[in-house]
């Protein structure tokens, strides 16, 4: 039996992905887990989820809080995302709150975002965070990270790291529209409004925000999460 394990909640069975686990040579053992999908000792947690339920989550907010008991529990929690993302984006009306949702979940909750095809890219994800291969492969070096210690550093920085947006400019932002939530779903109109932001650089961010442009392995066909 292979050294490398990784524990799975039961409801996951259905998917598949446990099986193509096992294909690979994982020690994969059913649990029922009160958090998350699939646990690795290495200290990952993953929250598997279809790309429309990620949607739909991100919306209702159940998504924060699954993501906040995550980093709470684990050093490293993931939010894998299966299916095709951009055919979800094409049915909003305002796709632009989906990456402002996504910066909270990477700068507030401290979560990892993935995005893979289908169940077999989700299982070669898993191997290969269980296997350890992915750090050894491109000699990744893991160093401390400064967390930030409060909500409104942490939106300070969310904010800070649009183009052209220094810490001065984030805190007007914040001031002028209360959340970091409305900043990434203001127009170009309403943005220059704050004081020092013109047009032009309204219209970068706005440019940035609304590109629908991902990596060809999230263009693929959608899939309900079993």
């Amino acid at each position: 039996m292979s050294s490398f394990r990784v524990v799975v909640d039961k409801r996951e069975r259905r998917s598949g992905v446990p099986s193509i686990l096992k294909s690979l040579g994982l020690n994969v053992q059913y649990s029922t887990l009160d958090i998350g999908d699939y646990v690795i000792p290495s200290g990952y947690i993953i929250e598997r989820k279809a790309a429309n339920d990620f949607v739909n989550s991100l919306f209702s907010g159940r998504l924060f809080e699954q993501a906040k008991r995550l980093s709470q529990a684990y050093k490293d929690p993931l939010i894998l995302v299966e299916g095709d993302l951009q055919n979800v984006l094409d049915m909003l009306r305002n796709p632009r709150s989906i990456w402002g949702a996504l910066a909270t979940l990477v700068f507030v909750y401290d979560a990892r975002v993935f995005f893979t095809r289908d169940r077999l890219q989700t299982a070669d994800l898993i191997f290969t965070l269980a296997t350890g291969r992915g750090s050894e492969a491109v000699g990744i070096r893991v160093y401390k990270k400064v967390r930030l210690n409060t909500l409104e550093e942490a939106r300070m920085g969310l904010l800070a790291s649009l183009p052209g947006i220094g810490h001065k400019l984030a805190h007007r932002l914040l001031h002028h529209f209360g959340s970091a939530r409305k900043v990434f779903a203001a127009s170009v109109a309403e943005l220059t409004m704050v004081e020092g932001i013109g047009r032009e650089k309204a219209r970068r961010i706005v440019a940035i925000l609304d590109s629908q442009e991902l990596a060809p392995e999230s263009r693929c066909q959608s899939k309900l999460r079993a």
